[in-house]
């Protein structure tokens, strides 16, 4: 049994202007778009405090790996990022594939009936790409 049971994961689509979240559910399951927050200063702050506040027991980022999966200029931004982060939070920050999740969110929310105003809010598509991050995650963890 996972020793974080019972309290939530916090999965993150970094952005450098902006970041999707999303949370999963208490038993670690299901992952539901959260929120998108605007990149600036005060992001390591806010995340904190919904680490806090949502109880979370780790943090999953999506690490954008190149298709021949090596490092880009944008991997470094995230790892960097993470960095910076985990000196805020008292809980793992651990990292997840995310290759495709861009594209995996607008097809979803197009299987989805969601409306091409909603399918063009870039903010809506980050908060489904941490969606699509953290339940790939929950899948692969769930089965250890």
């Amino acid at each position: 049994m996972n020793e974080h049971r019972a309290k939530r994961i916090l999965g993150i689509d970094f952005g450098s202007r902006r970041v999707g979240l999303a949370l999963s559910d208490p038993s670690q399951t299901i992952a539901t778009g959260y929120k998108t927050i605007q990149f600036n200063n005060s992001i390591y702050d806010e995340i904190a405090a919904i680490v806090d506040l949502k109880e979370v027991a780790v943090i999953v980022i999506g690490l954008p790996i190149s298709l021949k999966g090596g490092d880009s200029q944008k991997t470094e931004e995230v790892r960097r990022f993470s960095a910076e982060l985990s000196k805020k939070v008292n809980v793992p920050v651990v990292f997840q594939d995310e290759r495709f999740t861009s594209k995996d969110a607008i097809a979803t929310m197009i299987a989805m009936n969601t409306k091409q105003k909603q399918r063009r809010d870039k903010g809506k598509i980050d908060e489904m790409a941490a969606a699509i991050i953290l339940q790939s995650y929950l899948n692969t963890e769930g089965k250890r």
